[in-house]
């Protein structure tokens, strides 16, 4: 099995759920270290083996193959009891990361009164209409009070004697914020749970940024895996409807702390249609049977939290913008066996502004997407292309839709998944992932 000779960044393109950790998980055994460089457990990645589903929200999904030494970069922000159930989960199962997991000493902990905070401000924004939809796990809070220096990095836990003073200030905040009747933990209770479940953590704690600069220059491969996706970045996503850090390519270099010469190729990861969860602007939807069917065939529920994901048509405008952003060099189209047996499917191809224009820009603002409607073009169905494994054994009505795919968004299609399954799916000739699965 060859190893590869270039260090590969996994993005996703769309609002996440794209199916990053299928891909992962296929290319993982080619690759000395994955590497997750952002996010929180917020985040889900659904691995299928023989049929078997296994979720993962913090480990990078190379756990799966034991030649993978696995990085959890600075830009991530750790629940640690979450990690520990992961990490259990996973032992269960027949996959120990003991001697091949390295935490950064400089990423920061997820703590109660982030979680409190977190759902307090979701469920006053519900009251008054204005709810973003988070996962309610403290993600966005632990962002904050690292932009704000009142965090608490894994390195802090090695001083025990200090962590009151380190999270003090922004235990103190929130209590503030949240009255005298937020039931929040004592400071005493909530650092005794820390140490008490950061005690197996201390050995996996170490350099991360040191060790991926000594992997780099010794030529070992390096595959990164980002969470969430592009339109879910705080920068370059529908603003305020995203996450709270960089899940597109510029997260990768702040959350690791390598340059960005360390990075040789960039795969995008889009479904063949477009889902989003929580709320938020989303010209694609389809509020009828259609989506309730790519919903259910689809599997369309959150990996970490169950909810129902909203469903509709290809979205070619937010993809390319994507691959711009991210300078994309090829395109992994995931879950094309969804649409099997329909009669029609669609693609939008730009949006309608109120004035009757057709546009492919996206706004920068929210109040700037209220008056666009999505141009479709529709395309005969096909039969089925479940467990097709050659591209030219596709049926010739979904070749031509992915024809038009790869035109809209002028990046060239380089895997394509037609099923869960490791074994389901299609490495195209003469693109980035042939020299690795071809």
């Amino acid at each position: 099995m060859s190893v590869a000779s270039t260090n590969l960044a996994i993005l996703g393109l769309q609002w996440g759920d794209e199916g990053k950790g299928k891909v992962v998980d296929l290319l993982s055994p080619k690759f000395h270290q994955v590497v997750r460089f952002q996010g929180g457990n917020n985040a889900g990645h659904t691995v299928v083996v023989d049929g078997v589903s296994i979720a993962l929200h913090q480990v990078p999904s190379g756990a799966l193959h034991p030649g993978c030494f696995l990085v959890v970069g600075n830009g991530v922000v750790l629940n640690l009891e979450v990690f520990q159930q992961e990490l259990d989960r996973l032992k269960a199962r027949g996959f120990d990361l003991t001697g091949r997991l390295l935490l950064s000493e400089k990423a920061h902990i997820i703590l109660p009164h982030h979680i409190a905070l977190d759902q307090w401000r979701e469920i006053r924004a519900d009251k008054v209409g204005s709810k973003i939809g988070t996962t309610g796990r403290g993600i966005g809070p632990a962002y904050e009070m690292k932009a704000a220096r009142m965090g608490v990095r894994l390195g802090d836990l090695r001083y025990p004697e200090a962590l009151v003073d380190r999270i003090r200030p922004g235990y103190d905040e929130v209590r503030l914020r949240l009255g005298p009747d937020a039931g929040l933990p004592a400071l005493e209770t909530i650092i005794e749970g820390l140490l008490r479940t950061a005690e197996p953590f201390l050995k996996f704690i170490g350099d991360a940024q040191g060790h991926l600069m000594a992997s780099w220059k010794r030529g070992e491969s390096i595959l990164f895996e980002g969470a969430q996706a592009t339109l879910l970045d705080i920068d370059h996503g529908t603003y305020p409807f995203v996450t709270s850090s960089n899940c597109s390519l510029g997260g990768l270099f702040t959350g690791t702390g390598l340059p960005p010469k360390a990075v040789d190729s960039i795969l995008g990861i889009a479904k063949a249609y477009t889902t989003r969860v929580g709320a938020g602007p989303f010209p694609a939807e389809l509020l009828d049977a259609t989506g309730d069917h790519l919903r259910e065939v689809g599997r369309e529920f959150g990996t970490t939290t169950g909810r129902p994901r909203r469903c509709g048509w290809f979205d070619a405008p937010i993809t390319a913008h994507a691959c711009r952003t991210n300078g994309v060099d090829g395109l992994a189209i995931m879950k094309l066996d969804v649409m099997d047996n329909m009669d029609q499917v669609g693609l939008i191809v730009g949006y309608r502004t109120g004035e009757g224009t057709l546009t492919s820009k996206l706004p920068s603002c929210a109040g700037d997407w209220k008056d666009l409607r999505a141009e479709v073009k529709y395309f005969k169905g096909w039969g089925i292309t479940r467990g097709v494994t050659d591209r030219n054994k596709l049926p010739k009505e979904a070749q031509a839709y992915l024809d038009v795919l790869t035109q809209s968004v002028e990046v060239p299609i380089s895997y394509l998944s037609t099923g869960p399954d490791r074994h389901e799916g299609c490495v195209y000739p003469g693109t980035l992932l042939e020299p690795l699965l071809g």
